[in-house]
This record gives C-alpha cells, structure tokens and sequence, in this order.
C-alpha cells in the first residue's frame, strides 16, 4: 500500500470499471476524499504516452500512529507504529511491576508521554495495545490465566485506568503472529512456536489469526510433553514450558547469548543441552502437527540464535518423530523482529483502522 496509478481517458475507463466494478467518477471521488483526509497525498507525474500525464498518488504511512506496549516484572517497552507497520519510535522505562493502582497510573502517565511525543511527529494515536503475558477472555476485557505476572482476573479497566487514549489487550504470542501476517502475505496455514523464556504458540488459518472462541488457541506452552515430569509454573507437571523453554539451556549466571557463544566453541556439555533442548522442540512440534498439520514457524529469544543449519536438523527430528513420516511442511524462523510483540499488538489498531477506511469507500 505505498503508491497507486490514476489516469484519465477511455481504456482506463474501461479498466477500473472492468476491474474495480467502480466508475471513474466514484474513484476521482474517493481520491479526493482520501487526500482531503490525509491518508494520500499526490506524487509524481508519469511520463506521457500520447495522452495525459498520469497522476500517481502515495499511501501516508504517517496518518495515524498505534502503540504496543509490554508490562514485564523490571520494565515497561513502548513501540509506536505507522500505518505501515514501520516503529517510528520506541521508549523503555525501567519500572518495576507491581499489580496495584498505583502502578497503572504511574503507566498511565508514562503511556500518555510517550503518546504526545509520537503525535507531535506522526498523526493522530489510534489506540494503545497491551501484549499480555496471560490468557485474555474472550470480551477481551479481562486476563483469566496471569500466572506469570500474577495477575489473573486484572481488568482492561484497571490497566488502562489513566491511560488518554482507546486500549485493547492481546495475548503476546498473538500480538507476535499478527506480525508475521502483517510483513508476510504469503502465510496461510502454520503454527507459531514461539520459544521464549515462558515459551507460546499462535495458530494462522487460512491467512489470518485464529484464535478460537475463548481466545486461547495456541496455547501450546501447556501441553503434557513428559507425563508425570517437572513442575511446571501452571501447577501441572510436564509441560511444554519446563522442556522447551531456553531457562533450561543456560548454566546459572549464564547469559543465553553466552550459552550459544560456547556452543559454537565445541563444548560438550553445552552440546549435550542443546541437543536435548531440540528434541524436546521437536517432539512439541510433532505433538502440534499431529493436530495441525500445516507449517510450523519457530520465533521468540531462542530463535534469535538458530542458524540454518540448527533449523534444518529440527526438521529432521520432527520427520523422524512423525508417525505418518511426512515431509511436506514448511519449517523455518520467524521474522524475528526487535520488539516484535509490542508492534503486533500495535497493528491490531492499525488493521481496524485500514478495514474501517477501506469499508467506506
């Protein structure tokens, strides 16, 4: 959505009805509307064919803005985005979390700075969207598994008590998966295997989010992968998390950057976890394809220091675990992006945004 031809004259009369089902003077018209409003502006003038010049016309990223933000126990990340997903600014606070009032307004103010220093550059804030670490229910109004921050049955309400502007919240792995839809129109079918320190997953249908009637597909993290193993944070035993979460990797005090860093160096010790951090990988995701046979797409921190290599033998271990032996899927990284959460959960403002303009023209 960056640029777009308009010209005068009978074949491309003949065109945009043909192809658009509108007429030339409702597209002139709409135009007209759109750049009244900000959301085009005119570019260059092409060269002539023999008739009139043809106008272009641009997309303005910069019409609207949306932000994203992340609560995490020692800080607060801030991402505020264009109307073409680009971050136009990022802020972090370093606050730590308390679920208490007084920490949602002292948020609140922090929110409320950050969003008047962004519409100062950019257009007017669309709303603030709030990656949470939980399960939201399906109003999405109010968070029914806050295990990690403890804070299950908090509200939007209480959240965004003194914030100015609309919120939503979103589950993180869905915020991160709304990013992967938003920079890659090809998806259509995956599972998103998110492989954070508190691990998630999102599921893609037919090119979009699904997230099920209680907002909770993909939940992946839950799953029994070792009946009767560890403790797991949700009070089960067994679960994805304890087994696939990159904690497990690293020593005590050790950096997951520098677990990787001796990894590479031969050590085998460090070679011993990571090959059985894999097979626990790959023994969620055939769990995963067993119901969900479509790709499979693996993001969050660890994902950041998976190499081809690390990524093809995963494949590997998944073929081999399958029961039906199928080769036909797709497995590869995310896009990774920095702060990636924060500007899907911001898109979800965005997207309403586009929807609401596009309907109405």
């Amino acid at each position: 959505m960056t640029a777009f031809l308009y010209t005068h004259g009978p074949a491309t009369k003949q065109m945009l009805e043909r192809e658009l089902g509108l007429s030339l003077p409702t597209i002139t018209q709409n135009l007209r509307i759109l750049e009244d409003e900000g959301l085009v502006h005119k570019a260059e003038q092409l060269d002539s064919t023999g008739g009139r010049k043809a106008q272009t016309f641009a997309f303005t990223p910069t019409h609207r803005a949306a932000i994203g933000v992340t609560m995490r126990s020692s800080g607060l990340t801030m991402c505020a985005v264009d109307l073409s997903g680009e971050v136009i600014a990022r802020r972090v606070r370093l606050i730590s979390y308390r679920n208490t009032d007084s920490y949602y307004q002292q948020m609140g103010t922090i929110i409320n700075s950050f969003a008047q220093s962004v519409a100062k550059n950019c257009g007017q804030v669309l709303g603030v969207a709030f990656s949470i670490q939980g399960i939201v229910d399906a109003s999405g109004t109010t968070i029914t598994f806050g295990k990690i921050m403890q804070n299950t049955g908090l509200s939007l309400d209480e959240i965004a008590q003194n914030v100015d502007y609309p919120c939503i919240m979103i589950h993180d792995s869905d915020a991160a998966a709304m990013a992967e839809l938003w920079f890659d129109h090809s998806l259509s079918d995956a599972v998103c295997v998110y492989l954070d320190r508190r691990p998630g997953g999102a599921v893609i249908v037919s090119g979009a989010l699904y997230q099920g009637p209680n907002l909770c597909n993909g939940t992946i993290e839950h799953m029994t992968l070792i009946p009767g193993g560890k403790l797991c944070y949700c009070g089960q035993h067994g679960c994805m998390d304890v087994y696939c979460s990159p904690e497990t990797l690293a020593e005590d005090g050790e950096s997951l950057s520098g677990f990787f860093s001796v990894l590479e160096q031969g050590e085998q010790e460090h070679r011993r976890r990571f090959n059985e951090w894999l097979g626990n990988v790959a023994q969620a995701i055939c769990n995963i394809r067993g119901l969900l046979a479509g790709d499979i797409i693996i993001g969050g921190e660890a994902a950041h220091f998976l190499d081809e290599h690390d990524i093809a033998h995963l494949r590997e271990l998944v073929e081999e675990r399958s029961a039906f032996h199928t080769d036909h899927f797709a497995l590869r990284k995310s896009l990774c992006l920095d702060d990636q959460n924060e500007i899907g959960a911001a898109l979800r403002f965005v997207q309403s945004y586009i929807d609401e303009v596009c309907s109405a023209i």
